[in-house]
């Protein structure tokens, strides 16, 4: 008998939505498993709101136990017809947050245990010190003086990799849509992630995902995360700090086998 892989819950981007996860979702989805997108809040269909780590650990957490909050779900994106019964909604999630999706992850990991299985952190942790603590100043100059639209391409020039002109206008989409509150609320919570999560061990199976060519997060950053987690790292070959839109078959690659190995491993 073949058991079914636990539901994914996939947690975007600085800038990001939903819709930012759907160059992944056909590799991630393979065999039929439910996966779920959101946007958080102030985010694609939720820019109206003001965004929260409480909020989006909201959020994340009812996604988590079958509640809609404005997912989207593999079968919108390509069709699929098997991505999971209603018997999936009680199972505890895979989740997996990149950048400031990362936080919510962990934060969710942290105070909500019961509802996750493992936990996978990508282009995480944020870099420190002077220039981080300058970076809400700067990034709300350029959003004045630039505009949004000019913002998100000069910041999507600047940190994707992939030459998928589908890809940068995903996320150049996005962010030019996300009000410029809520891209500084969402940074600066991001950027002081300790103060809604805990640096520490999260007692259940994690890995923190780096981007091979990732310049915001140094390999030696991410390693010293994943020791101080109880997990473990790896590389997404070729890809840089947005990983899954920078080379989503290799990123889903990296995942499955973190998430075939918890199926494989013995029982305690």
């Amino acid at each position: 008998m073949t058991t079914r892989a636990n539901p994914l819950l996939l947690l975007h981007t600085w800038g990001g939505d939903a819709a930012t996860w759907e160059p992944a979702l056909r590799h991630l989805g393979a065999g039929g498993r439910h996966l779920k997108a959101l946007d958080l809040p102030g985010h694609g269909a939720r820019a109206a709101e003001p965004f929260t780590v409480d909020g989006a650990v909201g959020t994340a957490l009812s996604a988590s136990a079958g509640g809609s909050e404005d997912a989207v779900g593999y079968e919108d994106v390509v069709g699929s017809q098997d991505v999971g019964g209603p018997e999936d909604a009680l199972r505890p999630v895979d989740v997996v947050g990149s950048g400031l999706g990362a936080l919510v992850a962990l934060a969710l990991a942290q105070r909500h245990p019961d509802r996750v299985r493992s936990l996978t952190l990508v282009g995480f942790p944020p870099a420190g010190g002077a220039e981080a603590a300058r970076r809400p100043a700067d990034t709300r100059a350029a959003l004045n003086r630039d505009g949004a639209a000019l913002f998100a391409r000069n910041y999507v020039d600047s940190t994707l990799l992939s030459a998928d002109p589908a890809h940068r206008d995903l996320l150049r989409r996005s962010m030019a849509g996300t009000r410029p509150e809520v891209l500084i609320d969402s940074l600066r919570a991001t950027l002081g992630w300790t103060a809604h999560a805990r640096p520490g061990p999260v007692g259940l199976p994690c890995q923190v995902l780096r981007g091979a060519r990732d310049h915001r997060v140094p390999a030696a950053a991410a390693d010293a995360l994943a020791e101080r987690l109880g997990g473990g790292s790896a590389v997404v070959p070729g890809a840089g700090h947005v990983a899954y839109l920078d080379e989503p078959e290799a990123f889903a690659a990296a995942l499955a086998a973190f998430h075939d190995g918890l199926r494989t491993a013995p029982a305690d």
